[in-house]
């Protein structure tokens, strides 16, 4: 499913704090001089938001909708949820809905990649922590913390030496101060590092998984525009990309798309496009789905005639294998005798 605007859009987010403007100064690290965050404004963010299925946009819908209602909420007792965390493999469009979930709110973001607070000197990490999120207290924005596992390490790894545990617990306090004061949006790819106190501090905790097979489908459909194919092209591509991130499947659909200019006059055999891309990115692949993608051309047939997402016809396998309907048909005979 496609998320859109929200319902309610008509009543923005009422977030405390001074208006940010293009020419803002951001913070910079004392020592290298280099910005510790970016403003990103409405505008500069892509107007559609990833596919996700039915579950993650309807829960996506009612954060944004909670958010764009604060002030009513406060004014009836209740304290809306400020903090969220988006976790889930990377790929899988968590900075891009996080830029998109702020777009909806009409508010600036505050982007800071986390490795970048990160300094060689003994206690400016703390620093830059403590300046990142007085300046974002100070406005009126979302701060978006990616790769949030960059610092929210687990305290109590062996491995880590006590500067870090000094700024992991830099972090928590800071998150704690922002608690009241604005919306804050945290990523990570790896759940796992994160420290438990870290988890604590966000009060919705939101996975984007790996897209299902008609999710799938549909991130295929959205990146082949504006070329028209046939959906039986389209459900090949989602099939044989079984465990695949939205940005894999676009990486694919891109050669397909590249295909399609450079062989303008010819007929396109997808399965040829296919074949090419798993050669050329083989760890992109579910591995028995490029095995088989290599096999026995009456094998391949045969499954993907059979098999239940697919359930293709003859003459649409023929399409996609550039032959004819009773040629596949007679391949797929063979086998079975």
């Amino acid at each position: 499913m496609e998320l859109g605007p929200s319902r309610i859009a008509q009543s923005r987010a009422h977030v405390p704090g001074e208006t940010l403007t293009r020419n803002t100064p951001v913070p910079v690290d004392r020592e290298t001089a280099a910005a510790l965050a970016e403003i990103i404004f409405p505008p500069d963010v892509r107007p559609q938001p990833p596919i996700f299925d039915e579950a993650i946009e309807i829960a996506v819908q009612s954060i944004i909708e909670e958010w764009n209602n604060l002030s009513i909420l406060e004014e009836n007792g209740m304290q809306p949820s400020r903090s969220c965390l988006i976790y889930g493999p990377p790929g899988t469009g968590k900075t891009r809905l996080a830029m998109w979930m702020a777009s909806q709110l009409d508010i600036p973001v505050i982007l800071v990649r986390i490795d970048g607070l990160i300094s060689s000197f003994l206690g400016t990490t703390a620093r830059n922590i403590g300046n990142l999120f007085a300046f974002a207290n100070k406005y009126r924005c979302v701060l978006l913390l990616d790769e949030f596992d960059a610092v929210a390490k687990l305290r109590d790894d062996p491995q880590e030496v006590g500067e870090i545990k000094r700024v992991v617990n830099a972090l928590l306090q800071n998150l704690d101060s922002r608690r009241d004061v604005g919306i804050t949006i945290g990523i990570t790819n790896h759940p796992k590092l994160l420290d438990p106190a870290v988890w604590r501090r966000f009060e919705v905790q939101l996975e984007i998984p790996r897209p299902k097979f008609d999710v799938r489908v549909q991130i295929a459909r959205n990146f082949i525009a504006p070329f028209k194919v046939s959906e039986s092209h389209l459900k090949l591509i989602a099939w044989f990309t079984e465990g695949a991130t939205g940005a894999e499947i676009e990486s694919i659909v891109r050669t397909y798309k590249r295909s399609l200019i450079s062989k303008a006059d010819e007929p396109i055999k997808l399965l040829e496009t296919l074949r090419r891309f798993a050669t050329l990115n083989s760890a992109r692949l579910d591995p028995s789905r490029r095995e088989l993608l290599f096999s026995d051309a009456a094998q391949l047939f045969r499954i993907m005639h059979q098999d239940e997402q697919l359930c293709l016809s003859y003459e649409e396998i023929g399409s996609i294998a550039g032959k004819d309907k009773s040629t596949i048909s007679r391949t797929v005979g063979k086998k079975a005798e």
